[in-house]
């Protein structure tokens, strides 16, 4: 609902358009641009009491009566027969390339960290021998950092293995990269083959030390000239290929630097990420300061959230924040945001009076050094 354009529809729970969240980003924040006409609501009984396969089954059976057929994008497509025909995309085309073990097919080599060994499943992941270390171990279907373990040791390895030898997806156990940085690109394919592939925004990422994603980081980098080569190779080869097996819309890629400036492609994204609002936002000139985006929790009433968080949230000179998502429970409220500076010497500054102001963040409680 953030950065929906005009022409686009959002689905949504219905519950969403009564909640004090929505009425918080739409009417104080005016964060929420879409018109009421862009939200198709599903059915009243999906509620959040209602989880696992039963919601999904009544979320899928919701869907063929509201969507238009060849009309869908979702972030992971069902694969349910029937809901094929809805999809823009077909799913199963999304899903291959998401796949990490098949970025050889469109990445060139160079770009890639080398693979050691790859496992069909679980099974035969517990029976891996001797393998380099370090290393990383990947299950190659899984995302945002999820299914990824970074293996210096022996130990590390067995843990890996234990987490990962029940699974059935297929398990890649790749080269350990040194970072310097961590990178992410927001590319945009349009489905008219006459319209030029675009690269839409740059962000650095804070990752967690297991390899999941905390929150990234926009400055003005989009014509650095640092990224002039992956830009290059990136509309030249990379996206072309992409955009010849069929698929378009916006996606992205994370990539590894390191302190050589060698570049590795390491996760794709044919999906919106959470970071993908925000480079919207900093690319279309919304958000006209750096950023630093965060998940964090807010424990009180409405009243406190009001009076402790909207005034450093509402646009203006003393903006501090911009929330994109926020979801409300008996005295607590969780959100999605972007801590806003202009200098990263005001960081550990505007991290630390957000922690005052009474969110609670690990992102932020590291940036203030706390």
């Amino acid at each position: 609902m953030v950065c929906a354009g005009p022409n686009m529809k959002v689905v949504c729970f219905a519950a969403c358009l009564d909640s004090v969240p929505f009425k918080i980003l739409k009417d104080d924040l005016d964060v929420i641009r879409v018109d009421r006409k862009q939200i198709i609501l599903l059915p009243k009984n999906i509620t959040g009491k209602v989880r696992g396969s039963k919601r999904n089954k009544l979320i899928k059976n919701a869907l063929f009566d509201l969507a238009t057929p060849h009309a869908l994008v979702m972030a992971q497509p069902y694969l349910d027969v029937r809901a094929k025909e809805f999809f823009q995309i077909p799913p199963h085309r999304s899903i291959w390339l998401n796949d990490k073990r098949n970025m050889s097919s469109y990445i060139p080599k160079a770009y890639l960290p080398e693979i050691y060994e790859e496992f069909m499943d679980g099974a035969c992941f517990r029976q891996v021998g001797q393998l380099p270390l370090p290393c990383v171990i990947k299950v190659t279907s899984s995302s945002s950092g999820d299914g990824v373990r970074i293996c210096h040791t022996q130990e590390d390895l067995d843990r890996a293995v234990a987490d990962f030898g029940h699974l059935e997806g297929m398990i890649q156990a790749s080269e350990y990269v040194k970072i310097f940085r961590n990178f992410a690109v927001q590319f945009g394919v349009p489905h008219d083959p006459r319209v030029e592939i675009e690269i839409i925004n740059w962000h650095e990422q804070l990752i967690a030390p297991n390899g999941a994603f905390l929150g990234g980081i926009i400055e003005d980098c989009y014509d650095d000239p640092l990224f002039e080569p992956l830009n290059k190779v990136l509309l030249e080869k990379i996206l072309p290929e992409v955009r010849r097996r069929g698929w378009y819309g916006v996606g992205g890629f994370d990539i590894l630097m390191t302190e050589d400036e060698r570049f590795y492609f390491v996760d794709p994204n044919f999906r919106m990420t959470g970071m993908t609002v925000y480079d919207f936002l900093a690319r279309n000139n919304v958000i006209k300061k750096s950023l630093l985006s965060f998940t964090g929790v807010f424990h009180g009433s409405e009243r406190e959230f009001r009076e402790k968080i909207l005034p450093v949230a509402k646009p203006g000179a003393g903006q501090q924040m911009y929330i994109t998502v926020l979801t409300h429970g008996p005295k607590v409220f969780r959100l999605n945001a972007a801590m806003l500076f202009d200098d990263r010497s005001e960081l550990s500054g505007v991290a630390a009076g957000l922690i005052a102001r009474g969110v609670e963040s690990s992102v932020l409680t590291d940036v203030a050094g706390i």
